[in-house]
């Protein structure tokens, strides 16, 4: 499971990021999850990562960029899902000097009710313009 915590919204019906401990919490979890897939429950924040490598960066970069379509075209149908923050990270392994690209996806699952009506912004217009944090508002 890549469920990090329950939604919590301060007093002004925003929602509050999670503790760093509860996303490294759940990350671990993931890691130690055979499924490899995301979380979708209700009233929840979850963490999902999507990673490939290739022989080169470019490799690398058009795998994972292909998994990252699967995982956004999969949750245009989530109805609630919102984007929280997407990071990414690259590695080169020192043996084989094959690249591996990672992208950390911070997201929540909102109820009906605090859900917002269609955004004018697509689930993936993070990635689409390069990944960067996506502050509620």
């Amino acid at each position: 499971m890549a469920i990090v915590s329950t939604c919590t919204y301060d007093s002004q019906g925003r929602l509050v990021r999670p503790d760093r401990l509860d996303i490294s919490r759940a990350k671990i979890r993931l890691d130690l999850d055979t499924g490899e897939l995301p979380t979708f429950d209700r009233d929840h924040t979850h963490v999902f990562v999507v990673s490939d490598s290739g022989v080169t960066p470019e490799h690398a970069h058009e795998r994972v960029s292909a998994r990252l379509r699967r995982f956004f075209d999969r949750v245009e149908a989530v109805r609630g899902f919102r984007k929280i923050a997407m990071d990414k990270s690259q590695s080169t392994n020192r043996l084989n000097h094959n690249t591996t690209i990672s992208y950390e996806i911070l997201y929540v699952v909102e109820s009906a009710e605090r859900s917002r009506s269609r955004s004018p912004e697509s689930p993936n217009a993070g990635y689409q313009r390069g990944w960067r944090a996506i502050t509620p508002g």
